[in-house]
C-alpha cells in the first residue's frame, strides 16, 4: 500500500507540474502576441496574485473544516481545467483578460498548497518523503517546459489545450489517493489569520516576501527578457528544463539538510544564490549563458518552498495545516507576484529588464542582511529542524 500510494502521489504531482509549466512559463508570450504591454502584463500577473490572496484564506478554511480535504481540491482542479479556456476566448481584450485571470486564479491558486497539505500528511502517515514526491513534480515541470516551448512555436494556444488535458489526467490520478480529513469541528473553529501568531514565522515571512518579489518579476518577464536578448524559445525551454533538473539534488536530500542545518541557514543560502542569479541576469544574459543561469535555479526557489512547507507541517497545529500551507502560498506566490509583477512591470517599461534585475539583486542583499541580523540570536530558528 505504501509503495502504491507513493507512486500515485508522484504521478499526480508530475501531471500537475506539467500543466503548470506549460501555462506559467509561456503565458507572457501569449500576452505579447495579443499586443498586451509590459505594464498590462504586470497588472495581469498581479491580478492573479491578488485573487490568490483573497481566495487562499477561503480555501484554507474550507480545507481545514471539510469532511475530506480531497473533495475541496477536486473541485478546484475541475474548475481550473474549464476556466483556463477563458484566456483564449478573451484574446487581446485587456478587460476580458483581467476578468479571465481573476476567475481562473481564484481556483488555480488553491491547487498547490491544498495538494501539499494532503501529501505532507500522507507522507507522515505512510512513511515516505514529501520532498521526493515534489521531485516528481519538478521532473514533470522540466519535461513540459521543453514540450511546450516546441508546441507554442506552432500555435500559442496549445498551452491551454495542454493545461486542460493534463489537469483532467491529474484528476483521474488524484481519485486513487485516499481521503485526508479536515481537523476543525463545529465547536473548534479556528480563524485563518491565527497562522501568523508565531513570531518566528512572521520574521520568516517578511524575509521570504523580499525573495518572492524577485521571483514574481522573474516569472512574469523572464521569457520576454530572454527573447529580447536574442534567445530562442526552444533554447529557453531547455533552460527551464535544466532549472527544474537542478532542483533534484536539493529535493532528494532535503530532509537531511533540514534536520542538519535548520530553516534559517538553508533560506539564507537560498538568498545568497538569488543575489548572484539576479545580478547575472542584469549583466550577463545571452544565448551562451542562459543555460548556466538556469542551473542556479536549483539553489534558490525550491529550498525556500520546501522549507516553508516542512516548517509549517511540523510545527503548525493540526487544525491549521491547510491554512498554513495557504499562507505560505500567499507570501511566496501571491504578494511576491503583486510586487514583482506590478512594480517590476512598470519599472521595466521605463528602465528595461536588465536594470530591474539589478535592483532586485540589491533588494535581495538587503533582505539577506535583515534576516541574518534579526535572527542571529533567535534560539528557535538557530535550532536544527527549528520549531516556533
Amino acid at each position: 500500500m505504501k509503495n502504491k500510494l507513493f507512486i500515485r502521489t508522484c504521478i499526480y504531482y508530475t501531471l500537475i507540474f506539467m500543466a503548470t509549466s506549460g501555462l506559467t512559463s509561456y503565458i507572457a508570450l501569449f500576452y505579447a502576441e495579443m499586443n498586451i504591454s509590459d505594464t498590462q502584463i504586470g497588472l495581469l500577473t498581479s491580478a492573479g496574485a491578488i485573487m490568490g490572496i483573497l481566495a487562499n484564506p477561503f480555501w484554507g478554511v474550507r480545507g481545514d473544516r471539510a469532511k475530506t480535504k480531497n473533495n475541496v481540491l477536486l473541485f478546484c482542479l475541475i474548475m481550473s481545467a474549464f476556466n483556463v479556456w477563458l484566456f483564449p476566448l478573451a484574446g487581446g481584450n485587456f478587460p476580458l483578460l483581467l476578468l479571465a485571470t481573476c476567475i481562473f486564479f481564484f481556483f488555480q491558486m488553491a491547487i498547490n498548497p491544498m495538494g501539499d497539505a494532503i501529501s505532507l500528511e500522507l507522507a507522515s502517515k505512510h512513511n515516505f518523503q514529501f520532498s521526493t514526491v515534489r521531485t516528481a513534480g519538478s521532473l514533470g515541470f522540466a519535461i513540459m517546459s521543453v514540450v511546450a516551448g516546441a508546441m507554442i512555436e506552432y500555435n500559442i494556444n496549445s498551452i491551454f489545450v495542454a493545461y486542460s488535458f493534463l489537469i483532467c489526467m491529474a484528476i483521474l490520478a488524484f481519485w486513487q489517493i485516499p481521503p485526508v480529513q479536515g481537523y476543525q469541528r463545529s465547536k473548534q473553529k479556528v480563524r485563518f489569520w491565527e497562522v501568523l501568531k508565531k513570531s518566528s514565522l512572521r520574521r520568516i515571512y517578511i524575509y521570504v516576501l523580499i525573495l518572492s518579489s524577485g521571483f514574481g518579476f522573474f516569472i512574469s518577464f523572464h521569457a520576454l527578457y530572454s527573447v529580447e536578448q536574442g534567445i530562442s524559445v526552444s533554447l529557453l525551454g531547455v533552460g527551464i528544463m535544466l532549472g527544474s533538473f537542478s532542483q533534484f539534488p536539493f529535493m532528494l536530500i532535503f530532509n537531511k539538510l533540514y534536520d542538519k542545518f535548520g530553516i534559517r541557514k538553508i533560506i539564507l543560502f537560498a538568498g545568497i544564490i538569488n543575489i548572484l542569479r539576479w545580478a547575472l541576469y542584469a549583466l550577463w544574459l545571452n544565448s551562451f549563458t542562459v543555460l548556466f543561469l538556469w542551473l542556479l535555479h536549483g539553489g534558490s526557489f525550491i529550498l525556500v518552498y520546501l522549507c516553508l512547507a516542512e516548517y509549517v507541517h511540523r510545527n503548525m497545529r493540526k487544525e491549521l495545516k491547510v491554512s498554513g500551507q495557504m499562507m505560505n502560498f500567499i507570501v511566496l506566490h501571491g504578494l511576491g507576484r503583486i510586487i514583482g509583477g506590478t512594480v517590476g512591470g512598470l519599472s521595466a517599461e521605463f528602465l528595461g529588464y536588465g536594470v530591474v534585475f539589478g535592483v532586485i539583486a540589491g533588494m535581495t542583499l538587503i533582505g539577506v542582511v535583515y534576516f541574518w541580523t534579526s535572527t542571529r540570536n533567535n534560539e528557535e530558528l538557530l535550532k536544527t529542524g527549528a520549531t516556533p
